[in-house]
């Protein structure tokens, strides 16, 4: 099921908005999960060009945070005029409120690694023209989707070919019994090898092995930068390529809302040019 939503500045009319502003159309999909069986929503924005085109367009995919749905990101900030200043589309998936977006062995059906992952861009690439290779795609999210970026990025090297994160929560130790973390990652005493293998700083030989560009940023203030700043001092100790911001802020829509256009440029730059179906970049 697909609700069309042109998402516009100046005029309600009949449920839809309209503005020559922008001309970025916002789509409301249900995408399926066979790992889940069930479907769930995401938010689908597509470029202005893409209606009057014949090209195929890379994705932005963009993950919410705990406690979020597919709404955050277009409810709290412009992030669709992203979407015509790169010619891309952006996807912002349902990670439902504490998924951490990983593949749970405590959580029954809980497996948002691969969903997001795997199912998704199976499905946009067979729906929409989309660049369908490794070049046409990068992911990025906020807190909990900051963590989940990076953890599906390495899981599925082969699926993007840059990743970031913004306020992440790279390393879920010293959080325990928040958020929802025991639930996915089971009781940290018992299942302390969990909990270390799925922080992000024990696993980033993967972001050199695979050549995956990568950007980290947080707020000063934010209460994740200790172990963000710790993600970065590793990634130099061991000579892996990225780019690591910190600016003013805290752990909040207006940083994130300030964020995402550094983080949209900083990952656009990677995607593959794509200007027919017929025509795939190498």
């Amino acid at each position: 099921m697909k609700k069309v939503l042109f998402k516009r500045s100046a005029l309600l009319l009949a449920g839809l908005w309209f503005s020559a502003a922008q001309a970025y159309v916002v789509e409301v999909v249900e995408i399926p999960s066979q790992s889940m069986a069930k479907a769930h929503k995401a938010t689908v924005v597509l470029p202005d060009s893409y209606q009057d085109s014949a090209k195929s367009y890379p994705v932005l995919y963009l993950l919410h945070g705990h406690g979020g749905d597919y709404r955050n990101w277009a409810e709290r900030t412009e992030v669709e005029a992203l979407a015509d200043k790169h010619q891309m589309l952006i996807v912002m998936p349902d990670g439902n409120i504490n998924s951490w977006y990983v593949d749970s062995s405590f959580k029954p059906n809980s497996n948002y690694q691969r969903y997001v992952g795997e199912e998704i861009p199976a499905y946009l690439d067979s729906h929409y023209r989309t660049l369908a290779q490794r070049s046409g795609r990068a992911i990025t999210g906020l807190s909990m989707g900051g963590f989940g970026a990076l953890n599906i990025a390495l899981a599925y090297p082969t699926q993007f070919i840059a990743a970031g994160s913004t306020s992440g929560g790279v390393d879920p130790r010293g959080f325990e019994g928040k958020w929802g973390l025991n639930e996915v990652l089971g009781d940290p005493l018992v299942h302390q090898d969990v909990w270390m293998q799925k922080a992000i700083i024990n696993r980033i030989d993967g972001f050199k092995q695979h050549n995956l560009a990568l950007i980290v940023d947080c707020g000063v203030d934010d209460f994740f930068v200790a172990a963000n700043r710790r993600l970065h001092q590793a990634l130099l100790d061991k000579g892996i390529a990225h780019t690591y911001i910190e600016q003013p802020g805290g752990h909040n829509w207006p940083y994130w809302a300030a964020s995402i256009g550094l983080q949209a440029e900083f990952l656009s730059r990677y995607f593959a040019v794509f200007d027919s179906p017929k025509n795939p970049a190498p």
